[in-house]
């Protein structure tokens, strides 16, 4: 079971990503689960992925990254014995820290093949995400494997650069995409960047 999580701010593309991924994944015939926490967030979540017949747990009752981190860990456990997924895709609350959801995963017991981390960042937000929460925005982008810089297809060229430039000054050597997952530019990079056992 591989292990893929997807993070970033509320409105960072991140349940648009996930279906993407989670189709593309699927269409390769690997089985895939996704676990999402709805608390906070737009409460359609669920319902898009499984429109979309990706099949998700739910965790409703708080955030997944603290108070119900041992939900999370029997959830994991759960799915791993009940479903046994290939790919397991989890989106966390907006204000969880990716590092702290990795921990969760490592103390669940069920040993993945491995995990990935993207966080993604709204290009056109980048400025409002740095003010309004310069360390943790940064703790957030520390715990990614890559970041995804989302909604370029929303912008001009010349604000993407200045966003991915912002991005390598605060995370010198990252990786980094650009990406719509709207439109589905730069969903490939993301996948292959996964190195999908």
């Amino acid at each position: 079971m591989f292990i893929i999580q997807v993070g970033g701010f509320l409105g960072s593309g991140k349940t648009t990503l996930m279906i993407r991924l989670g189709k593309a994944i699927g269409a390769a015939g690997r089985k895939v689960v996704i676990i999402v926490n709805e608390v906070g967030e737009v409460g359609v979540d669920g319902d898009v992925l499984e429109a979309n017949k990706l099949r998700t747990v739910e965790i409703t009752e708080g955030c997944i990254c603290c108070s119900l981190s041992g939900t999370l860990q029997s959830t994991l456990r759960t799915v791993k014995k009940e479903l046994s997924p290939d790919v397991v895709l989890i989106e966390p609350t907006g204000l969880a820290l990716p590092k702290r959801i990795n921990q969760i995963v490592r103390t669940s017991m069920v040993e993945p093949e491995g995990s990935f981390t993207v966080v993604l960042v709204d290009s056109f937000r980048i400025g409002d995400l740095i003010e309004a929460n310069g360390t943790f925005f940064l703790r957030q982008l520390e715990g990614s494997d890559l970041i995804g810089l989302n909604k370029v297809d929303i912008i001009s060229d010349e604000d993407v650069e200045t966003a991915e430039s912002r991005l390598q000054d605060l995370v010198p050597g990252a990786m980094i995409v650009r990406l719509s997952a709207k439109t589905g530019e730069g969903v490939d990079a993301v996948l292959a960047s996964l190195r999908l056992p």
